[in-house]
């Protein structure tokens, strides 16, 4: 068949047309694709940032953790080191005291004879109550010839002093006690007319010792055991006295 000469422009006309739209509408959908790809991109770098953030987070506070948990241990070893230098200065400042103690024991012997020999004649006459330098030996000859041999050689050791001191004129006991103070051993002190308290201590008269006058009145700290007279008794602290008679 043979096309009329006026359909043919328009026929082409309309593939023009079709042809048009089909470029817009290719160039369109090319347009929203890479819209949406650009989209999915910056979705995309958000999402990775957010994770960047999110692990340098975690790194900071893991970072912190590890921190804390230094500085903690940090100050544990220094509170053990400090703990561990006050007990070593502890047990130095109880050791020094120990040896002090034993040593101010061990000197004991020799500081309470020093004062026993210096001693002059004029001060062994004091408290004879009026009596004259003629009759005060002759007690003490008494008394040593009533005691045993082996109790004489302390007596005959000591100067006039203490041998005569105390002597009132009448028979009331010696406070210096130097009957008790023969059989007690050297160096240490005599306790006399003692007597026993519930919590241990010894109350009673005391001579022979550097720390305290002869007939001074004292009381000690408890000691270990029990008290018996003519007997050597030990405190806790470590001091010791010799226990003249009974209680």
């Amino acid at each position: 068949y043979f096309l009329s000469g006026g359909d043919a422009p328009a026929k082409a006309s309309n593939n023009a047309k079709a042809a048009a739209d089909a470029r817009a509408k290719a160039r369109q959908e090319a347009a929203e694709a890479k819209k949406a790809a650009q989209e999915e991109a910056r979705k995309a770098a958000e999402a990775r940032k957010q994770a960047q953030l999110e692990a340098a987070q975690a790194k900071k506070a893991a970072q912190e953790e590890a921190r804390q948990a230094a500085l903690a241990e940090k100050q544990r070893i220094a509170e053990g080191k400090k703990q561990a230098q006050l007990e070593a200065k502890k047990k130095a400042e109880e050791a020094k005291a120990a040896r002090a103690a034993k040593a101010k024991l061990a000197s004991k012997p020799k500081a309470e004879a020093a004062p026993v020999k210096s001693r002059s004649p004029t001060i062994s006459l004091f408290g004879l109550g009026g009596g004259d330098d003629k009759v005060a030996p002759a007690p003490v000859k008494s008394q040593q010839a009533s005691k045993p041999q082996a109790a004489a050689a302390p007596v005959t050791g000591r100067s006039p002093t203490i041998s005569l001191f105390g002597f009132g004129g009448g028979d009331e006991p010696d406070k210096s006690a130097p009957a008790a103070t023969s059989a007690a051993p050297r160096g240490v002190p005599v306790i006399s007319r003692w007597k026993q308290s519930p919590d241990g201590s010894i109350s009673g008269v005391i001579s022979g010792s550097s720390a305290f006058k002869d007939g001074d009145p004292v009381t000690t700290s408890p000691i270990r055991g029990k008290a018996v007279g003519g007997k050597v008794v030990v405190t806790k602290s470590g001091s010791k006295y010799f226990l003249s008679g009974g209680d």
